[in-house]
């Protein structure tokens, strides 16, 4: 083989290759959130609604444009945005490759290409699903590939292009782009400095320079800016893009995973954090076996979290040190390279979840690629020792990180086999999301007209898109940043014109916010409560589906009673859903409910006309329990007394006695029934009084680690209100 072929064949081998190994992972899982309203919004686009006027947005435009773009050509499906995904991949595959090897040579460009499969199934389904994130990062890669072009021969015509590609990633996703930009110059001026010109003084021609970048923006950018000047949307666009973001950053950051989350005992163990921490995949797809006892996959995670800022240190430090070696002052490609990537880097913040740290480690992967050959150039062939010992931890870093991705990577293929049929669908889900969408989308046809429009709350809208139902306002995402401006009465507005007669409901509000829907959007909540009656809640607690009312129910004020609350046990928690509060008296793995009992006690001031006391109670369905065992709730009033007061009226009253037969999930694929009950507190009007909330367990239960919303009581939405006809949610 000469070495043209080799240089093409080697290319298309690393295209091929990506291909083969991504488009299984491509046509596999759902989001229903960014993924749905993404693709539901450039139809919109694309049938004459304007982004930013028409339609709420804080991202630049650049993917729902390369989506409408798609949806003209082809049908509009999930499926078909993920083979723009592919080919997404695909690039980048070969943009890393070309990255790599002039620097590091052809081992190391194909461990970084080896590295990006790794990390895809550690990311996924972040860099297979129409987002906005993987394409802006591509084209940085695409902008630095050139940046390096231009180091190795100082063609200005390689500055325009990183001027374009850097500007086309400004209009995909604005903070990526502004950090790659400012690591590009970063990495122009160490390189202008370097002390190897030729040509005069270093900045000798700077101006020429930033004059190609700035022309390549101007290409890049010029269509959409003449696009929102000719819609007029220049104003909202500014709105969206520059003052909303930051007000957001302020509101919703995630802090990074700490480096002492390694040597925790138990780490990632409480729901909340493992949706913040740990991958899709791990979550869906369990630990790696042989890792499990240690909790060794999730401080692969952690370590996940650590890796980019050692890799980028080393990288500054290798630049310098190289460049002396040579009698530069450092290594402009390594530098470069660490410069762009390790800005990039910084797009993690302030939402430093998981999920958005996968969506910058594509730059990480091709700097520890770098690094590490360099790394090993460095060690004298001499110090076998240190070679051994550089090789051993790298080794198990592949062995930790790849062969946790090839098990994985197996297990997603045969666990997501449910089809979501249809138009619209065309991809293969695991039964979790199969039965949960698909009874969806059969209600939705079931109680909703066709064509009309559907409002999902607040970030279903794939729902919208599967179904093809409209959605009735401006805001497709209903976060706090979107419509917390005037409390969600735009988004009442808009489903009260155009008649919606079914709504789709999160069970709980986005599991990171600090401000849920009853706090920032009461206008919308107190809508959604007064004119539309509960369908069902589904079996998981994921969703909860509401029709609209005959006729609205009046506005009723009420009292949560779980506002003030006490508990001696930890195995008691309160947590604020979407549209309701509930008390949770819990089993966990190693500490079930106790037959003694557990309790809670809640203060509240009985109002002067009595009312009621308004709760349903259920239960969350162990993974197995022995015949015959049972949950006994019992609720308590007692009025609250001064020191002087005794006798009768500070003696408990139960008011509640219930005893539930408990039936595992692996026998009953539906959640357990909640009962409303509703008790009369006209004997305390005007008092203060303490709700004693107590269970006790009869029998025994097991629940896997698995099943983290795990094994509880539920006492759900206890209030106090005037009026048990009231509205409820």
């Amino acid at each position: 083989m000469t070495t043209r072929t080799r240089s093409l064949a080697i290319p298309a081998g690393v295209l091929l290759a990506a291909i083969v190994f991504a488009l299984p992972l491509i046509r596999r899982g759902i989001i229903l959130s960014d993924e749905g309203y993404l693709l539901q919004q450039s139809l919109d686009l694309l049938q004459g609604r304007v982004i930013y006027r028409d339609m709420d947005a804080f991202i630049t435009p650049g993917m729902w444009f390369l989506l409408a773009g798609l949806f003209s050509v082809f049908e509009p499906s999930v499926v078909a945005s993920r083979y723009l995904m592919l080919a997404a991949f695909a690039i980048l595959s070969l943009t890393a490759y070309q990255i790599v090897r002039p620097i590091s040579g052809l081992p190391a460009a194909l461990g970084a290409v080896i590295g990006l499969f790794i990390f895809c199934v550690w990311a996924f389904p972040a860099w297979t699903f129409a987002f906005y994130s993987p394409v802006a990062i591509l084209l940085i890669l695409l902008g630095l590939e050139r940046l390096l072009a231009w180091q190795r021969n100082r063609s200005r015509a390689n500055l325009i292009w990183v001027g374009l590609w850097i500007g086309l990633a400004i209009a995909f996703k604005q903070n990526y782009g502004a950090f790659a930009l400012a690591g590009a110059a970063i990495g122009w001026l160490a390189t202008r400095l370097d002390g190897q010109s030729d040509s005069g003084p270093p900045l000798t021609g700077a101006t020429q320079d930033a004059a190609a970048v700035a022309l390549g923006g101007l290409i890049a950018g010029a269509p959409f800016l003449l696009y929102l000047a000719l819609h007029g949307a220049l104003d909202e666009a500014w709105t969206s893009l520059v003052v909303h973001p930051f007000e957001f950053a302020g509101r919703h950051d995630i802090p990074f995973a700490p480096l002492s989350d390694l040597v925790q005992p138990d780490v990632y163990s409480d729901g909340v954090e493992k949706l913040t921490y740990l991958s899709y995949a791990l979550l869906r797809n369990g630990p790696i076996s042989f890792l499990q006892d240690i909790r060794g996959t999730q401080r692969l995670h952690v370590l996940a979290y650590w890796l980019p800022p050692l890799l980028f240190t080393a990288g500054f430090l290798l630049s310098a040190i190289q460049g002396r070696r040579s009698g530069r002052r450092w290594d402009s490609p390594l530098l470069i390279v660490t410069a762009v990537c390790g800005m990039t880097f910084l797009g993690v913040l302030p939402r430093a979840d998981y999920n958005h740290l996968m969506n910058v480690y594509q730059p990480v992967v091709i700097t520890g690629a770098i690094v590490l050959a360099s790394t090993w150039s460095l060690i004298p062939k001499s110090l076998w020792g240190a070679r051994w010992g550089f090789g051993l931890v790298l080794g198990s870093l592949l062995v930790l990180y790849g062969g946790t991705s090839a098990a994985w990577y197996a297990s997603i293929i045969r666990s997501h086999s449910i089809p979501i049929e249809g138009q619209r669908g065309g991809i293969l889900v695991d039964r979790v999301d199969g039965d949960r969408v698909l009874y969806l989308l059969r209600t939705i046809n079931d109680h909703s007209s066709s064509g009309q429009p559907l409002l999902t709350v607040p970030d279903l809208v794939m729902l919208n898109f599967l179904s093809d139902r409209p959605v009735p306002s401006a805001y497709y995402n209903l976060y706090e940043h979107h419509i917390a401006e005037d409390q969600g009465a735009a988004v009442v507005a808009g489903a009260e014109e155009s008649g919606v007669e079914l709504v789709v409901t999160n069970f709980d509000n986005f599991f990171s916010d600090r401000v849920g829907l009853l706090e920032y959007a009461p206008v919308l909540s107190t809508y959604l409560v007064e004119n539309f009656e509960r369908l069902f809640i589904d079996s998981g607690q994921d969703f909860i589906v509401y029709r609209r009312r005959e006729s609205p129910l009046p506005s009723v004020e009420y009292m949560n009673v779980l506002d003030d609350c006490t508990s001696d046990d930890e195995l008691a928690d309160t947590r604020d859903h979407l549209l309701f509060s509930a008390l949770y008296h819990r089993s966990r793995l190693r500490q079930p409910i106790p037959t003694e009992g557990l309790e809670t006690h809640c203060r509240l001031q009985v109002p002067a006309s009595g009312g009621v006391l308004s709760l349903e109670l259920g239960y969350l369905r162990p993974t197995a329990a022995l015949p015959g065992t049972q949950l006994i709730a019992e609720i308590q009033l007692k009025q609250i007394t001064t020191t002087e007061e005794s006798g009768a009226a500070n003696a408990k009253r139960s008011v509640l006695y219930e005893t539930l037969r408990v039936v595992p999930a692996q026998t009953a694929r539906r959640q357990q029934r909640f009962t409303r009950f509703d008790i009369s507190l006209s004997d305390w009007a005007g008092q203060e009084i303490e709700v004693t909330f107590r269970t006790r367990l009869s029998g025994s239960i097991a629940v896997r680690s698995r099943n983290w919303k795990g094994f509880a009581m539920v006492y759900r939405d206890p209030r106090v209100q005037a009026d048990a006809n009231g509205a409820r949610p």
